[in-house]
């Protein structure tokens, strides 16, 4: 009786383990996704003579993606705003080009009924760069293209 009992137990056991699964138990890893965010940046560009001055106005990050890729102009015109992403050690990251925001194309019709196209140079302008951020960007730089290569207007610490 004794061996009977105990062909069972081995019996069942061995039973049990076969359906056990052969799964280990591990530690589970959260990889925390960031969240792509979106920078906001609206200046102010005015001029006085030969001199350009940009202000910043404000900064917004917020949470989102662009939904189109911004087409970046290889060649730039003398006149024309550059902004330049920077990581902490000044290494550039992202460059976008920006057409001159003092200068305005004006559409109008003609006394005779033809279109006519003037342009407007403005001592004053309000400017935004709506950017996908980058998480290693620290500073925005705005560069204007210049004949003598580009100045630096303006540099801002991204929050």
């Amino acid at each position: 009786m004794k061996i009977v009992t105990y062909a069972i137990a081995v019996t069942l056991s061995i039973g049990l383990l076969s359906c056990v699964s052969a799964l280990q138990a591990s530690e589970e890893e959260y990889t925390l996704q960031e969240v792509p965010q979106l920078l906001f940046l609206n200046y102010e560009i005015k001029t006085s003579g030969d001199k350009k001055s940009i202000s910043l106005i404000n900064q917004v990050t917020t949470d989102g993606r662009l939904k189109q890729h911004i087409n970046h102009n290889s060649n730039p015109d003398l006149g024309d705003l550059e902004c330049v992403i920077l990581d902490k050690d000044s290494l550039i990251l992202e460059t976008y080009s920006i057409k001159n925001p003092l200068l305005k194309i004006v559409e109008y019709i003609n006394d005779s009924g033809h279109f006519e196209k003037k342009i407007l140079n403005l001592d004053y302008a309000q400017f935004s760069l709506k950017l996908q951020l980058n998480t290693k960007a620290v500073y925005a730089a705005i560069h204007e293209i210049n004949s003598n290569g580009n100045i630096t207007l303006k540099t801002t610490k991204i929050k």
